[in-house]
């Protein structure tokens, strides 16, 4: 190969900028200093950011000293080989634990230091495979360790997870209240799955909201959800009272989950968990909470109803939500676009990657609606007294947002 020069390009969702190498054939590849951006597109043809690179390139391939910074916030700065920590270097999680030393092929070897933001642990000294030897003579997987300390903060009555390597402030713990319209429901909930701390709406309605609407003619606040294009739909809501009956009657409840959350991730629209009455209650459905048989912890599976609905940003950066796919849809491939390359000076074209369009990339939309209006007179704090008094039980709290909808 012969030095090219730097060159700007994209295909397949990559899109490079920095040095590359020309080969005889008039094909280039990256190599020096560079910087890329990883893309995909959803359902819906939305760009979507995967994650970024920049540093080293030797031969296509990221080997050297560079910085990454995946998805769902987590974050590498150091020495890489082929695409892998290798070397020294600092990665950090995204609630702030981290991890920095020596690595070897992608895992922590060597001397390094490890700190969990969860529970402060903390431990110096020599890694073998992500494992370090305690006092004790007991080994611990660091990694592992702090990947349960996630899982167990997505817990029905856990703590809040961690905020910017600390405990959550009192306002961060505070259950959020919002309001509004009809019309703004899809678009509240989405941006409330988007923006840190990245929260599941719980959207419930009061009394001045039309308790029935949408073309599916269901009850408030549900219709709200099912407007446009990529509003949900039958086929993506599964009703709680449904699944504790079929799970009762000890029938197979997983698969209308697994179901339904297949869909939407392949529709691009909602996936609903609809809290309504069981008509065995009894008493004002308002002053109490709901019957135990609705509680997620019954329903809960990576197979069907994951954890990971409470952190979305971890379903999809781990490819957890590619097991939900039709097998046809699963790792699917960049297609190949016509394009023609840039005109070079002298009027040729210039040596450009073959143009392939971004990878499709199925995205997961989660909100859970409550059936049970109410009193358009409730402030704030009597709406979180409700919504605890009601919920507390049967959905991590910590992890979820409040979207009071009203007619005005």
């Amino acid at each position: 190969m012969d030095a090219g020069g730097r060159r700007c390009f994209q295909t397949a969702g990559h899109i490079y900028f920095g040095d590359v190498e020309e080969a005889d054939d008039g094909t280039c590849a990256r190599h020096g200093l560079g910087m890329q951006i990883i893309t995909a597109a959803t359902v819906s043809g939305e760009k979507v950011i995967w994650g970024r690179y920049k540093g080293a390139w030797r031969q296509d391939r990221m080997t050297g000293t560079g910085s990454y910074r995946w998805s769902d916030g987590t974050a590498y700065e150091g020495g890489l080989l082929d695409g892998r920590p290798h070397g020294n270097g600092k990665l950090t999680w995204p609630e702030g634990s981290s991890y920095e030393g020596a690595w070897a092929d992608g895992e922590m070897t060597g001397q390094g230091s490890f700190y969990s933001a969860y529970d402060g642990f903390a431990v110096h000294g020599s890694f073998v495979r992500n494992c370090t030897r305690m006092h004790d003579g007991t080994w611990v997987d660091v990694a592992r360790r702090r990947e349960q300390s996630r899982a167990a903060r997505l817990r029905i009555g856990a703590l809040p997870p961690p905020s910017a390597g600390g405990p959550p402030t009192a306002d961060e713990s505070e259950l959020p209240v919002f309001f509004c319209t009809p019309d703004e429901v899809c678009e509240r909930a989405i941006a409330a799955l988007r923006t840190p701390p990245f929260r599941v709406p719980l959207i419930i309605a009061d009394d001045s909201c039309p308790e029935v609407g949408g073309s599916f003619g269901s009850r408030a606040p549900l219709w709200c959800l099912e407007q446009g294009e990529y509003g949900c739909s039958p086929s993506t809501t599964v009703h709680l009272l449904h699944a504790a009956a079929e799970k009762r009657r000890r029938r197979d409840y997983a698969q209308i989950f697994h179901g339904a959350i297949r869909e939407a991730l392949e529709s691009y629209r909602p996936f609903c968990l609809v809290f309504g009455s069981d008509p065995g209650e009894t008493g004002n459905p308002q002053d109490g909470a709901l019957p135990a048989a609705f509680s997620l912890n019954e329903f809960l599976d990576p197979t069907s109803l994951p954890p990971d609905l409470f952190d979305l940003q971890r379903l999809h950066s781990s490819g957890a939500a590619e097991a939900f796919l039709s097998p046809e849809k699963r790792g699917l491939p960049s297609r190949e676009v016509p394009a023609s390359g840039e005109e070079a000076e002298d009027g040729d074209v210039a040596p450009h990657p073959p143009m392939l369009a971004p990878p499709v990339l199925y995205l997961l939309r989660f909100a859970m609606v409550s059936l049970q209006r109410i009193s358009s007179d409730l402030d704030e704090e009597a709406i979180r007294a409700h919504i605890s008094t009601r919920f507390s039980e049967h959905v991590p709290l910590h992890r979820a947002s409040v979207l009071v909808v009203s007619a005005s």
